[in-house]
């Protein structure tokens, strides 16, 4: 029969299907309401998504993140580090509530260089005063950033595991910076014993007897770059002891356009590859990208490229190599040229498919040591479009001996095709640290680009092929040796 809208059936009926409604509201709202984590709390805004860490794998980060305060990264694969820990995302669980990874996380984030972001979140963060990890995150965090009396109070507030050789070297600056000489001498002998630092040992006595220290300022811990702060001795100019994790106290380079492609060229043609060249480029992108809107002539127009490619800058890369015209170009060859058009290809985001076509024609006439074979592999890991004669030629191709381990990377293609970015992202990043500064060899390069792009981070995908994809840098010339002194003549 039907029912009347007044009906006692129907109104129970409707009743009914209200609470269900209501508890299934209720319950989402409770769902959605989860605490904030160690892992919650962004070191900056990385556009990445707040459900980075779902389902990831709670072994696989407690193994993975360790290494990355640790061990040497390349430079792109360092960025895609910091940008995956500065993420705010609340993390698995045995994960984001242990205050062990908590503080790795912090200490790997202040190792890559992210030592703002770092302050920022354990400025937020309670329970420094239980757990040494998070308390030494907080302390070196804030020495780099200047704020002594910060990094102070945290160290006297610390309630465990006071007596390690760190907090001893830290309590002692504290204590002498409070005028408490005879306290802070008890306490840099007792950490002298706990294991030395040779600068440490030399700024320390400096500090606490009043006396010039013997030899300059120090950047390699926060320790030390407080001490030589607190000395007055010159920060700019021991900037070849810096790391990545006190580069940035270091002052950019003036905004002297005149003075600036001479500076640049020489503070960039000094820098060794990898990460110092990384770091250099960094500090000369904003004067390159000012000349080339100046339209200033370029003495070195690749080695400028290549600076704008590894800062990132890819309008202004695209503009350098804009005026890379005629048969002859100073240093940069025509091999040089494919490779620098793939790497912008790749960093662009557009069409990668004319110069995966130039990279196959290069590699297939170069042989088996061309470069042009392993960087085509990379390049093809985001996707190109192949002709079939071409993939017929690309299949001899040569990209390397994989290094990585067969399991871990069968894991990252997992991970991707079901698409778990956080674990996708540690895996590839775990490949990255066992491979070391120079990063991982192009085979695997272009597994963890192929995976990366597939899990749905495709700019960090595109990222890291750009860095395999740059022509290597050219060999200083050596110099000339000096002809030979004559025998003396015998008498």
């Amino acid at each position: 029969m039907a029912f009347s809208p007044r009906s006692p059936l129907a109104l129970a009926a409707a009743v009914s299907v209200l609470a269900a409604a209501g508890a299934q509201a209720q319950e989402v709202a409770v769902s959605t309401l989860a605490p904030p984590d160690l892992f919650s709390n962004p070191a900056a805004d990385t556009g990445l998504p707040g459900d980075l860490w779902k389902d990831a794998s709670p072994g696989l980060m407690r193994e993975t993140l360790p290494k990355l305060a640790a061990k040497p990264l390349s430079p792109a694969f360092a960025d895609f580090a910091r940008r995956v820990l500065a993420t705010g995302a609340r993390a698995p669980a045995g994960v984001g509530d242990d205050p062990e990874m908590g503080g790795t996380r912090a200490l790997a984030l202040i190792a890559l260089g992210e030592a703002a972001g770092a302050k920022r979140v354990l400025d937020r963060t309670p329970g420094l005063d239980q757990n040494a990890a998070l308390a030494m995150a907080a302390a070196e965090a804030n020495l780099i950033a200047g704020d002594d009396d910060r990094a102070c109070a945290v160290a006297d507030a610390l309630s465990a595991d006071r007596g390690t050789g760190y907090w001893l070297r830290l309590r002692a600056f504290c204590q002498a910076r409070a005028g408490q000489t005879a306290e802070a001498q008890l306490t840099f002998n007792l950490a002298q014993q706990q294991g030395k630092d040779a600068d440490y040992a030399r700024l320390m006595p400096a500090l606490l007897s009043g006396a010039a220290p013997t030899g300059g300022a120090n950047l390699r811990t926060g320790i030390n770059y407080a001490l030589s702060r607190k000395l007055g001795l010159d920060v700019q100019a021991a900037s070849a002891t810096a790391t990545p994790a006190t580069r940035g106290v270091l002052a950019p380079p003036a905004a002297d356009l005149a003075a600036a492609q001479a500076a640049d060229w020489a503070f960039l043609k000094s820098a060794k590859p990898g990460a110092d060249f990384a770091a250099a480029a960094r500090a000369a992108a904003p004067l390159i990208a000012a000349m080339v809107a100046a339209d200033a002539p370029l003495t070195d127009p690749g080695l400028f490229l290549r600076a704008a490619l590894t800062a990132g800058d890819v309008k202004t890369a695209q503009a350098i190599r804009g005026k890379m015209t005629g048969d002859a170009i100073p240093g940069v060859g025509t091999q040089d040229l494919a490779l620098f058009d793939a790497a912008l290809a790749a960093g662009s985001g557009g069409s990668t498919d004319q110069a995966l076509d130039r990279l196959v024609e290069l590699g297939a006439n170069g042989g088996a040591k061309s470069p042009a074979q392993p960087a085509a592999v990379v390049l093809q890991a985001l996707g190109g479009a192949l002709s079939p004669e071409d993939r017929a030629t690309f299949a001899g191709f040569e990209a390397g001996k994989s290094t990585a381990s067969a399991a871990r990377l069968v894991l990252l293609d997992a991970a991707a095709a079901a698409g778990r970015k956080g674990e996708a992202a540690v895996l590839a990043l775990s490949v990255a640290a066992d491979a070391g500064a120079a990063g991982p060899a192009a085979a695997d390069r272009a597994r963890i680009v192929a995976a990366l792009n597939r899990a749905g981070l495709s700019a960090d995908a595109r990222a890291l092929a750009v860095e395999g994809l740059l022509p290597a840098p050219p060999v200083p010339a050596k110099p000339a040796s000096a002809a030979p002194k004559p025998a003396p003549k015998k008498k």
